[in-house]
């Protein structure tokens, strides 16, 4: 099959899946470029691939289309339709945002989560949406490898009655290298211009912090890196 015409249907459906509202509605994403289908695809979670190139199960694309069904400024030679990923129990480690807003950062976080083993990520409420294309593309393939939950902080916070819960408030925290280390950690990380909100910092009870010699803070996702490096030690 080929599609040549931007006006195709089709391609109006799939180019509506730029915007969160029809994401959420058909519990659907796009992916661009090859490394982020082959992912997708060995994840489970891909519907159906396109190209603009002929390719054995692919749905060929004309550059035009193909364009017009993307974000980025340059073409891209495949894209993959993908279902939202499911939900799973929740891991040892526990990566909890309160309202990180840039999709920069977010997709970083989500590969150093990857990385450093922290397999479920909790969203909270104001959060940036984690099907966002620049979230996709910052997190290298690491959203297929992690368990995503939505969730109110307040009313989730208090469910980990196994695990160490960790803020990040330099006021009141000790070092990362002189906290407890335990099995079951999660760890929150807050907005990157006010932090934690007040009423998710006043569920918690151990905060940490890095120490730091020549600047007074880090970008959270830097910060979060760190500290989940740390933590995984």
């Amino acid at each position: 099959m080929e599609i040549i015409s931007k006006d195709n249907p089709r391609v109006k459906e799939l180019s509506k899946l730029n915007i969160h509202k029809y994401r959420e509605e058909e519990k659907m994403f796009l992916v661009e470029g090859k490394h982020l289908v082959t992912e997708a695809k060995n994840a489970g979670v891909l519907i159906e691939a396109f190209s603009t190139t002929k390719k054995e199960g692919y749905t060929l694309l004309s550059i035009p289309v193909m364009n017009k069904i993307c974000n980025t400024s340059t073409t891209v030679s495949e894209i993959g339709l993908c279902k939202y990923i499911e939900k799973k129990e929740l891991k040892d480690k526990i990566l909890i945002l309160d309202r990180i807003q840039d999709p920069g950062n977010l997709g970083s976080l989500l590969r150093s989560a990857y990385a450093f083993g922290f397999e479920t990520v909790i969203l909270g409420n104001g959060s940036c949406d984690i099907y966002n294309d620049k979230v996709i593309r910052s997190s290298q393939g690491a959203i297929f490898k992690l368990n995503f939950i939505n969730a109110n902080l307040i009313e989730f916070i208090p469910t980990l009655k196994d695990y160490i819960v960790y803020g990040t408030n330099v006021r009141k925290g000790i070092s990362v290298n002189d906290c407890i280390k335990n099995k079951k950690i999660a760890l929150v990380l807050g907005n990157e211009g006010s932090g934690i909100s007040d009423d998710v910092d006043n569920l918690i009870k151990d905060n940490i912090y890095i120490p730091l010699n020549n600047t007074e803070s880090l970008n959270v996702c830097v910060a979060g890196s760190i500290l989940m490096y740390e933590l995984s030690k």
